[in-house]
């Protein structure tokens, strides 16, 4: 299951969506592109998430450069596989000399290399690191980190409401305060906390980059 799709916005919603073409985008009747607005949603969630824009959530191969502190935060969690990471001196780090974390690295110095500690070791002598792995989400076969479904719920929530909103101003709803489409409820707030509660989920969650 990759993310979510038109089809499942329509499903949600109740909104009829038309596919251009074999292959095309899902439109609404007054040309809305909502398979454009799940990768708007998608942009959206990674900005807020504080990822690399060029990848958002995506599976790929990214190098940094990080100074010389003893922890290496990540700019594209979760780590799947680490490539190389060498020092300023052009030294490959070994991998018994640093632990890999989902979300940043841990270098060890020569009197802390204990995995059960919980404090940060002391800053090495080398000023810079040169950090190559694979980050991110794929739903693709093999040795993949998922994407995972709270991510997938929030992309869908989000674009859901924002079709709502759009649709009900223009054509449907008359603006009454919400809706109710088969089980679920629909509340259609202000432009400014129509989301709001979904960036907090956002922020919280692992999929974020945050400092250490």
């Amino acid at each position: 299951m990759a993310w979510p799709t038109a089809v499942d916005v329509q499903a949600r919603t109740d909104v009829t969506l038309t596919q251009q073409g074999e292959d095309g985008d899902y439109l609404t009747s007054y040309g809305l592109n909502v398979s454009e607005m799940i990768l708007d949603a998608i942009a959206s969630a990674g900005l807020e998430c504080l990822r690399d824009p060029e990848n958002l959530f995506t599976e790929a191969t990214v190098i940094e450069t990080h100074d010389g502190s003893g922890v290496l935060q990540l700019s594209h969690p979760p780590i799947l596989s680490v490539t190389s990471l060498v020092d300023d001196g052009g030294n490959d780090i070994d991998e018994d000399d640093y632990i890999a974390y989902p979300r940043h690295i841990k270098i060890l110095d020569d009197g802390s290399r204990f995995r059960m500690q919980t404090y940060a070791p002391a800053r090495p002598v080398r000023d810079a690191y040169v950090l190559t792995y694979i980050g991110g989400y794929s739903d693709a076969e093999g040795t993949h980190t998922p994407i995972p479904r709270a991510l997938k719920a929030i992309i869908l929530e989000m674009t859901c409401r924002e079709l709502l909103r759009i649709d009900q101003k223009l054509r449907v709803y008359d603006n009454v305060p919400e809706v109710t489409i088969g089980s679920s409820k629909y509340r259609f707030t202000s432009d400014n906390s129509l989301l709001s509660d979904l960036f907090r989920r956002l922020r919280a969650a692992d999929w974020t980059v945050i400092g250490i």
